[in-house]
């Protein structure tokens, strides 16, 4: 929604993180592989390849040094919703998004507002398509 305010080497940088998310429960879901080609479609860049590993410590560290706290805010929301795609939302993706959030010092009161927003917004997104597949 927000990611092409990213400038290019945060987009190739958000896109492996991404990448990271999705392969850190050991788990890669299709809905997974969906929201990665979206992203890569937003951002007008290819998708990342699932089969390389991403150092996603540098890469957080490369966001927290040489970002703005409004695209940290982004990358952090972004990858938090990638997170909830699946509908599990796995010790090991908590552990990743709490390190993005501490590296990027957010505020326990916005992580918790993103959390409960993102909560918000699939539960929205879940009845538009009980509504498009069922009328319901």
């Amino acid at each position: 929604m927000f990611l092409n305010s990213l400038n290019p080497t945060e987009k190739d940088n958000f896109m492996k993180l991404a990448v990271a998310v999705i392969k850190v429960d050991g788990v890669v879901e299709e809905s997974e592989k969906q929201i990665l080609s979206a992203y890569a479609n937003e951002m007008q860049i290819p998708v990342c390849n699932l089969d390389e590993p991403y150092n996603a410590d540098s890469i957080i560290k490369e966001f927290a040094m040489h970002s703005t706290l409004q695209t940290k805010r982004i990358v952090f929301l972004e990858l938090l919703a990638l997170a909830f795609a699946d509908g599990s939302y796995a010790t090991e993706e908590k552990a990743l998004v709490q390190q993005l959030a501490n590296a990027f010092e957010l505020d326990r009161v916005f992580i918790e507002r993103a959390i409960n927003l993102e909560d918000a917004y699939v539960a929205v997104y879940m009845s538009l398509v009980n509504l498009v597949e069922k009328g319901e």
